[in-house]
């Protein structure tokens, strides 16, 4: 058997071959190209006959992105899946740690990943291709710019409450169509309040369909006619709140053509998972692509531990702390399990229940909607393993 780790870097990789017996050492580097590769293949083919590449294991760390190139290369050129080993980088960690003298190189960290292999003690990553690759990049990126865009409207209602502080408590939703229209074509108070009570009513008529009632934007114009907004600046907070509106427009433009792709890809996997109740259709695709082929978790706990949802035990001795959920793992689909459960509690009673009980024991919400995301995972589970529709019986 021969094990190679490989340590991953931007510009170069650097590769530590051993032998089953750990006594034959080849440590070398090569440049992240395409030639960097080619003379990696050469140099195996010295070592290690290509006939012989069912005797031999990968393992590289997976982590940020660069892992993939070289992962779909070596595929390519005829080494299964199964004998490239993605390591969870914690792992790497812990066991690169166990060197005393704590070394650190690329090649040392190359090395350690070979001894890591030919020790056998490792537990393996998953890697999505193809639709489940382009589902897990897309849904990602939709979280991105939905945490962009909650980054702008607190910056948006920043703004606001320095040159219209009343604004806000007009309006409930102050990202509202109605809200988002007044305050894009009248940012400053002064400029709202030089409208009459009549031409005011007029203008919010013509932007909402369901329309405000009459005391809202009587409320409205009295609190523009006799706002305490700051006068000083008042142009450039006026020229940040137009770039920052438009800002938030762009990327809601653009989170909206993403779930219109991401609902194409989805709809042919015709997943059981959303007769799930409190999965929809943002939340339903992140869990299917952070999860990925469901046969690569024996049971609901390894998805628990994946989603970072599982407790970390602190205590020792007689002192017994605090035990949060441990948050390593995917945050994609720990922050989707979680806002699926959130939602659950409320529509399906079977949740509102366990949910209920916990808080009438003294719990928390956040305990308590935790624990309702560990149940709902455990739910997933049996959904997508079974492949069947949900029972209120599983809860």
């Amino acid at each position: 058997m021969f094990y190679l780790g490989i340590d991953i870097g931007k510009f170069v990789n650097a590769f530590c071959l051993l032998d089953s017996s750990n006594s034959e050492k080849d440590i070398f580097q090569l440049p992240n190209t395409k030639d960097g590769f080619l003379k990696l293949i050469e140099r195996l083919n010295e070592l290690v006959p290509e006939s012989k590449y069912v005797d031999l294991t990968v393992g590289m760390e997976a982590t940020g992105h660069y892992f993939l190139n070289i992962y779909e290369f070596l595929l390519s050129c005829g080494i299964g899946s199964d004998n490239i080993a993605l390591l969870n980088p914690l792992q790497v960690k812990s066991f690169r740690n166990s060197n005393l003298r704590g070394s650190k190189s690329d090649n040392v960290d190359a090395e350690r990943i070979a001894t890591l292999l030919h020790f056998g003690d490792y537990n393996r990553c998953n890697v999505s291709t193809d639709e489940l690759m382009s589902l897990r990049e897309l849904t990602r990126f939709r979280a991105d710019l939905t945490a962009n865009m909650g980054n702008l409207k607190r910056k948006i209602i920043a703004v606001v409450d320095r040159i219209f502080p009343e604004f806000g408590k007009v309006f409930s939703n102050k990202f509202g169509k109605t809200a988002m229209s007044l305050i894009t074509d009248y940012p400053t108070p002064e400029e709202m309040a030089e409208l009459s009570l009549d031409d005011l009513t007029k203008v919010i008529k013509k932007i909402s369909k369901r329309g405000i009632s009459k005391e809202k934007i009587e409320s409205l114009h009295s609190s523009a006619s006799n706002s305490i907004g700051i006068s000083f600046g008042k142009e450039a907070f006026k020229f940040e709140l137009d770039f920052l509106i438009e800002q938030l427009k762009m990327l809601q433009r653009q989170v909206d053509k993403l779930k219109t792709e991401i609902n194409s890809i989805v709809s042919g996997f015709n997943s059981p998972i959303f007769t799930i109740p409190g999965i929809g259709e943002n939340t339903g695709p992140a869990i299917l692509a952070e999860i990925g082929n469901i046969s690569n978790f024996s049971s609901s706990a390894k998805i628990i531990a994946f989603a970072g949802l599982d407790p970390k035990l602190r205590e020792s001795g007689n002192y017994q702390g605090r035990t949060p959920i441990s948050k390593r793992g995917s945050k994609y689909l720990r922050n989707a399990i979680w806002y699926s459960a959130l939602t659950a509690v409320r529509v399906e009673p079977s949740f509102k229940e366990a949910y209920q009980r916990r808080r009438d024991q003294g719990k928390s919400h956040r305990y308590a909607i935790t624990a309702s995301a560990n149940k709902l995972t455990k739910v997933i589970y049996h959904i997508l393993k079974n492949n069947c529709s949900f029972d209120p019986e599983l809860v």
